[in-house]
Parts: structure tokens; C-alpha cells; sequence
């Protein structure tokens, strides 16, 4: 739409540099034939045609004539164990699913799956899932680790890396959703637990669309972590943009308002007309300022007995963290959630709540330090939400759980 946009208005200067040489037309908008702008439709100039070579970014590859294999997941690395920087990068070192049948006969738990739209202010998101799986981290393939609050093997996961969803970089970002939905909907009827990473925030209507068709319109919840709301009334034009998702939702009656949480607002929205659509629709938040007067421990108690007992799908946008932790953000705000809390949030929910969906995005790699410090957080609220998860599945029910063996010392002596 953008492209459209700038030659319309190139299109326009160059009639106004030679006055007198185009005469109006009937079959015209502000003065252009549709013959020039051939994605215009002639009956309703709001609507955009594209060419059917649109989808060619989204065509999928014939496998007819691949060597045969039995499905299930493979691992591209040659060596057995290594650190990441000696492996062929994948999503924290885990092995490759390309299909559903993967995913089945592989008994994968959680889908690592890659997003690539890009629609943030300071471009940069489409590239975090490739980053992502190229980190300079010390942490060693294939997926492993134990977590150290809770004492449990996240490896006892089934973890996939599914590859990244395909995104037409020159297209409405609405349009790109359709792959979106399209992939996570292959994923959740596989019976495995979509984990998005990268791209930018228009992605999570496409994963509540998933979601409400699997399970239901509005009895998913969602935990918003956010510097920004995401439910602007301003549209620009489109049904959904990168800050007005959530607004969409809830008005479709897709997503109860009720089941909308966020945590972590700040910044200069929204005001006084959006808080009164948020209070009418009964969305629960908590602003920063809520932090600072009662301290995070109240907080978090309120937000857990908020979420308790809801299949929950969470959306995390890395500028919900302080910048002092994650600079690598195209709207950054001061203030925000610490690293550490963050952290806990993850294991917490995971704990909890049933997690049907998760997404970590609004990376942009090219904002980030030379340490990559937004990308190492990124990737531990991941492995802490995934060890949440597992400490639920060992039977740990209390989401502010810590292992007696990290706190206790010298046979058990404080």
C-alpha cells in the first residue's frame, strides 16, 4: 500500500510539473486513468488488487522427488553435542520439523516456528528469527539446559524448530497474516504448542484467528506483555496495524476483553477516550505506575489470580522490558519490567496455566548492543516459559515455585 501510495503521488507531481498535457478523465481517481494504477479497483478505489503472483513467496516446495524418509524429526548437525557456534543454526539447537506429520510422529510438545513480518516503525523485526537462531551465546545444541529457579530438565521437552512463516515484504501486512494463521493452524491440530519468534505484533491477530478456531471464539486468554496497549482506535486506513490488533478482536467478539491482560504500560497512550473503551470491555491491565506504588511481588500476585485457571496464550513484545535490558526495540520506552521479572512471569504462567500459544517479537536485531543483549533475553523468557511448562507436566503447582536445592546450602543450612 505504500509503494501505491508514493506512485500515485509521483504520478501526481509529474502532472503538476507539466500542466495542460493530461486532461481529466472520466475513468479516473484524483485525476490518474486506472490504467496507470492498475491496482485500483475501478468500482471502489479504497480496495487494492493484486496479481495472483502475489502468492508465489508462499507457493510450497514439491517434495515429490526429495530422497524418501520416514516422518519425524531429523537433526541437520554431525556431531552429537557442541556449542551452538559449531552447529547449523536452528532455533536453540533444537532438530527440524517441515510438516505435520513431523510433528505427530515425532511427539513434538513445542513448535519453535519463525515470523517475518515487518511492520514496525524502525524496520528491523523480519530479521530477528534468523538472528534468533544464530546468537553469539555460550549455550550448547541440541536443546538442553536446566533451568535453575525450578530444577527441571527442559530437554525432557519434545522441542522443533518448524522453520519461519513466509511473509510477502511487499504486500498489506494484512495479507500476510493468512500464511500466519495458515501454519500455526498446522501446528495446534498437530496436538504441539506454537512458540512464535521474531517478526512484529500485527502477527497476534493471526494467532488468536488460530486459536479461536481451534478452541473457541474468546476462550483463550492472552497476557499481553507491552510497553503499548495495541488496541489503538486510530487505523490508518487498515483493519489491523501493528497497534490496533487487539481492538479488532475484542470488537469481532474473537477475544473476550475480559481474558485481555496486560502488564507493563507506560508512555504516552493511551488516554482518557481508549482507557474508557478498555474499562467498558472489562480488559484487565496494569500500568507500570501500578509497579512503582506497590511494588512488583503484589503485582504479580494480582496478575496470576487474574490468569489462574485459563488456557492462555501469551504475547510478548520485547519493548515491555526496560530498554536497559532490551535496547534492541523499534518503540523504545524507559522503564518496564526488569529482566528478572520477566523471567518469573514465564515460569510462572507456565506453571499455572495451560499454554496453548506463545509469541516473543518487536525484536529488531539491527538496534540491538554488540552483545546482543535483547536476543539472549528473548531467547531465556522462551527456555523459562518452556520451563514452566515442563514443571507443570512434573506436577509443580505453585507458580512462584523454587527448587529447595538453589536456596539451601551447607546440608541445608541458610
Amino acid at each position: 500500500m505504500k509503494f501505491s501510495v508514493s506512485l500515485i503521488a509521483l504520478t501526481v507531481a509529474a502532472l503538476v510539473a507539466v500542466p495542460g498535457t493530461i486532461h481529466a478523465q472520466e475513468n479516473s481517481v484524483n485525476g490518474i486513468p486506472f490504467e496507470w494504477a492498475p491496482w485500483k479497483d475501478p468500482n471502489n478505489p479504497n480496495v487494492l488488487i493484486y496479481k495472483d503472483s502475489k502468492d508465489d513467496l508462499f507457493a510450497r516446495r514439491d517434495t515429490s522427488d526429495d530422497p524418501e524418509r520416514q516422518p519425524g524429526l531429523f537433526y541437520p548437525n554431525r556431531y552429537v553435542t557442541g556449542p551452538l557456534w559449531n552447529s547449523i543454526p536452528t532455533f536453540m539447537g533444537a532438530p527440524i520439523a517441515m510438516s505435520p506429520e513431523d510433528l505427530v510422529a515425532g511427539e513434538v510438545d513445542v513448535a519453535l516456528v519463525g515470523l517475518s513480518i515487518g511492520d514496525q516503525m524502525l524496520p528491523g523485526g523480519r530479521f530477528a528469527a534468523m538472528k534468533m537462531r544464530s546468537l553469539t551465546d555460550y549455550l550448547f545444541y541440541p536443546f538442553q539446559g536446566t533451568d535453575q529457579a525450578l530444577g527441571v530438565d527442559i530437554s525432557e521437552l519434545v522441542v522443533a524448530d518448524y522453520g519461519t512463516i513466509a511473509a510477502n515484504w511487499m504486500a498489506d501486512n494484512q495479507t500476510n497474516l493468512d500464511e500466519v494463521h495458515k501454519v500455526l493452524s498446522e501446528i495446534i491440530n498437530a496436538g504441539a504448542v506454537p512458540i512464535g519468534i521474531g517478526g512484529t505484533h500485527i502477527q497476534s491477530y493471526a494467532f488468536m484467528t488460530a486459536l479461536g478456531q481451534k478452541h473457541g471464539p474468546g476462550e483463550v486468554a492472552v497476557l499481553h506483555i507491552d510497553a503499548h496497549y495495541d488496541a489503538y482506535s486510530k487505523e490508518a486506513g487498515n483493519f489491523v496495524h501493528n497497534g490496533s490488533f487487539f481492538k479488532l478482536a475484542v470488537d469481532s467478539g474473537l477475544l473476550d476483553g475480559a481474558k485481555l491482560h496486560h502488564i507493563g504500560l507506560r508512555g504516552s497512550t493511551p488516554d482518557y477516550k481508549d482507557l474508557k473503551w478498555m474499562r467498558e470491555n472489562k480488559l484487565r491491565f496494569h500500568f507500570q505506575t501500578e509497579i512503582e506504588k506497590d511494588g512488583w511481588d503484589a503485582v504479580l500476585a494480582r496478575l496470576l489470580g487474574e490468569l489462574k485457571g485459563m488456557k492462555l496464550y501469551v504475547s510478548f513484545d520485547m519493548d515491555g522490558v526496560d530498554p536497559a535490558y532490551a535496547p534492541g526495540v523499534g518503540t523504545s520506552e524507559p522503564g518496564g519490567l526488569t529482566a528478572e521479572q520477566a523471567i518469573q512471569l514465564m515460569r510462572a504462567v507456565g506453571i499455572q496455566n495451560e499454554i496453548v500459544a506463545a509469541e516473543f517479537n518487536e525484536y529488531n536485531p539491527f538496534l540491538d548492543d554488540a552483545h546482543q543483549s535483547t536476543g539472549i533475553l528473548m531467547d531465556r523468557l522462551a527456555r523459562s516459559l518452556m520451563a514452566g511448562m515442563q514443571g507443570r507436566r512434573e506436577g509443580i503447582e505453585d507458580p512462584l515455585y523454587f527448587d529447595p536445592e538453589r536456596i539451601l546450602h551447607n546440608g541445608g543450612d541458610n
